[in-house]
């Protein structure tokens, strides 16, 4: 038997003596940290060199009011400099690496807060030219005319409508649609630069183009079975039963009973409360329609129906023989198509989707679209959702990793860097699809012998099929790293051949085929993010139920699914090394399964496992201290995950608030993973019976959230 006992207490002043080891990698010294440098999309820029004659830079300005600036400090940037800038009149908007705050100010106080701070290396206005997005064509003679449709963002307390007329006067700019600070125009390649120099704007980026995450560009490899009864039904057509779902309810009773989930997809159904499918009777309470020009949230396509069913159907239609998971839960349908293009389209202000959702009730928020036109990128997009998790943590948004998987190198493995944004935020929970187990029904066929033959030309995965193999992920799952080099996708769940409610609209498609009038086959990341999504109910009332949580945060249920998952090493093609392509080659956390296949039984059995859902945080210098009695060799596994700042679109790295995990033995030697790149780390380790140290250190908190203090969440398990 493993006995652990839980201690905790709070470090700040004494950190240096208690943990000078973590301090040399985690803190540094003030010359390692001394702010010289921006590192943003457009290039690293010296900001010792611009600020040379802060006088010459800063009076061009002074009579034009208020404008934004970068303030970069010699070190890390503590409580009382955020407090300093904002006594002497200055707002503070943004974190820029390294060290920098970008403000809004008077020129009066940016030259104040140059010549007062000893604590400050430089001041410089923010300039046009950093906020633009590198993925745009390269202005020319030959481009300049060329239209843009373009997202443009302004910076946090700007309000679009009082900038949109300058927009206007632009020759032949087309104002498409705004929202708070954040609108879509049409303007000349030329013009975008034009937009860039309108203060107040933050980022101007190609619109993004969305697209549901079904896999699609198979279609005449499926087979329609318009007349399927049940009896051939094995239980895995649901995904659940490879995440220790099923059988249905599972053995520890969640259905999602009290929890409201909301799925902004392609809308629901028939849009008519009154005449839903059966599978969702009486447990959608209100709908809401998002799509350019649409009146409805009905389901023309029939993708975001076969999405909720996978979250919250009750199988009525089957007599409970295909059901989601939550099957008790209440829905929230947000409908994002057009009619009038024919597509998804999403509003400026993803915070719309999010907030009439948490009106609603809903904590859990699904997502299985994505852009994925410049993968990998942490854009405005990522960055809005950051922001709203930022400001509700008790909201958990998850999105669709992607289906952009290939094997461009030939070299029998897939490709890194494929995910979508906004998947490549911080803050979500982001799912790529692992293989379900289904060998009869919906698609069944080797790569290489559909549409997607040439992405995967070479063994083994050129005879790989959907869903003969759950020990492996889906080849067309989008892999990280970020660009920024951050990890992701967070989790996998099946997502090949999954059966789930079909769209009474009588435009609604066939998916990966028919299985009869109320059910059809569907794969792709879009199957595993609402397959996630029902898990997250069911964790959701676990964890009120249970462990007596009234009000989870995100990073405590994405920290749990992370914790819980199962390693899938080495994959689905066995250890057969690089060279004949084995399909994972580390253990977790890696960035093709980040970290493993979600394992709801384990996620809502957590035992003796210590949950810590840290609402105050830690500053910059501070910590706490955990300390663990384990009485028989065992494994010990700490998981910490946060809820982080908004990163800014323009700078090279997302990460803006560092907390770091250390695990300490009996005899002071410590593991920890030195990540300065993402919110979540895990430590794993065979440890012999004795007392353990877990210390999660504030390493560096420019910019948290009113308190100064950055909120996490920990697991903790000895087994």
């Amino acid at each position: 038997m493993v006995r652990t006992t839980l201690n905790r207490r709070l470090f700040a002043q004494a950190l240096p003596t208690l943990l000078p080891a973590v301090l040399a990698a985690v803190l540094g010294t003030g010359t390692a940290f001394a702010g010289t440098t921006l590192h943003l999309r457009a290039g690293a820029v010296d900001t010792q060199g611009d600020a040379q004659n802060v006088a010459r830079n800063l009076s061009p300005l002074s009579k034009k009011g208020a404008a934004f600036y970068v303030v970069q400090f010699k070190s890390l940037i503590r409580t009382e400099d955020r407090r300093n800038l904002q006594t002497l009149g200055a707002r503070i908007v943004r974190y820029i690496p390294d060290d920098a705050l970008v403000v809004k100010a008077t020129s009066h106080v940016a030259r104040t807060i140059s010549r007062s701070s000893a604590t400050v290396a430089a001041v410089v206005p923010y300039r046009a030219d950093w906020k633009t997005a590198p993925e745009f064509v390269e202005a020319s003679v030959f481009t300049r005319a060329n239209r843009e449709t373009v997202l443009v963002q302004l910076f946090p307390g700007e309000k679009a409508e009082q900038l949109t007329p300058r927009v206007l006067a632009l020759q032949g700019a087309r104002l498409i649609s705004t929202s708070s600070r954040f609108f879509v125009a049409e303007v000349s390649r030329a013009q975008v630069a034009e937009l860039a120099m309108i203060e107040g704007v933050e980022w101007v980026q190609p619109a993004p183009r969305i697209e549901t995450l079904e896999l699609k560009g198979m279609l005449g490899a499926m087979a329609d079975e318009p007349n399927g009864d049940y009896r051939d039904l094995t239980g895995y057509e649901n995904g659940f039963r490879l995440i220790n779902g099923e059988p249905t309810p599972p053995k520890q009773g969640y259905s999602g009973r009290g929890q409201a989930v909301s799925v902004a997809d392609s809308g629901l159904d028939i849009g008519d409360i009154g005449k839903m499918h059966a599978d969702f009777s009486g447990r959608v309470p209100v709908g809401f329609a998002f799509g350019l020009f649409a009146k409805s949230w009905e389901d023309p396509m029939g993708h975001g129906t076969h999405v909720a069913g996978s979250v919250a159907s009750n199988g009525a239609a089957s007599g409970g023989r295909v059901k989601g998971g939550a099957y008790e839960a209440t829905l929230i349908p947000e409908g994002m198509w057009s009619p009038m293009m024919d597509n998804l389209t999403v509003p400026p202000k993803l915070a719309d989707l999010f907030s009439k959702a948490y009106e609603n009730g809903a904590r859990i928020h699904t997502n299985s679209w994505g852009s994925p036109q410049n993968l990998g990128i942490y854009d405005g997009m990522a960055s809005q959702v950051d922001e709203y998790m930022a400001a509700n943590p008790e909201m958990l948004i998850l999105f669709a990793a992607g289906n952009s998987g290939v094997d461009n190198d030939k070299d029998g493995r897939v490709d890194p860097g494929s995910v979508s944004t906004p998947s490549t935020s911080k803050n979500c929970l982001s799912v790529g699809a692992s293989k379900n187990y289904i060998l009869h029904g919906g698609l069944q066929i080797m790569l290489k012998e559909t549409r997607l033959k040439d992405s995967f030309s070479v063994e083994p995965l050129a005879s790989s099929r959907m869903s003969e193999n759950p020990a492996g992920l889906a080849a067309f799952s989008s892999r990280g790293p970020t660009r920024d080099g951050r990890m992701k996708p967070d989790v996998v769940a099946p997502g090949t051949n999954i059966l789930s409610v079909r769209s009474q609209h009588p435009k609604a498609e066939k998916l990966w085929g028919l299985y009869n009038k109320d059910y059809a086959w569907a794969g792709g990341t879009s199957m595993a993010t609402p397959i996630t999504a029902g898990a997250a109910a069911m964790l959701r009332q676990y964890l009120v139920e249970n462990r007596s949580i009234a009000q989870p945060s995100a990073a405590l249920m994405k920290a749990i699914f992370m914790h819980t998952a199962s390693d899938m090493f080495p994959g689905q093609f066995g250890e057969v090394g690089k060279e004949k392509g084995q399909e994972l080659l580390t253990h977790r956390p890696n960035h093709d399964q980040g970290y493993g296949r979600i394992d709801l039984a384990k996620a809502t059995d957590l035992g003796g496992a210590i949950l810590v859902d840290e609402k105050k945080g830690l500053a910059t210098g501070e910590g706490h201290t955990y300390s663990v009695r384990v009485a028989n060799p065992a494994k010990l596994t700490a998981t910490l995950v946060y809820t982080d700042a908004a990163g800014s679109a323009a700078a090279a790295k997302a990460l803006v608030n560092d907390l770091d995990l250390v695990l300490v033995d009996s005899k002071g030697r410590e593991v920890t993973l030195n990540d300065h790149l993402n919110n979540a780390e895990m430590v794993e380790a065979a440890v012999a019976p004795g007392d353990y140290t877990i210390r999660v250190v504030g390493g560096n908190v420019p910019q948290g959230p009113a308190s100064g203090k950055q909120p996490y969440a920990l697991v903790l398990s000895v087994n």
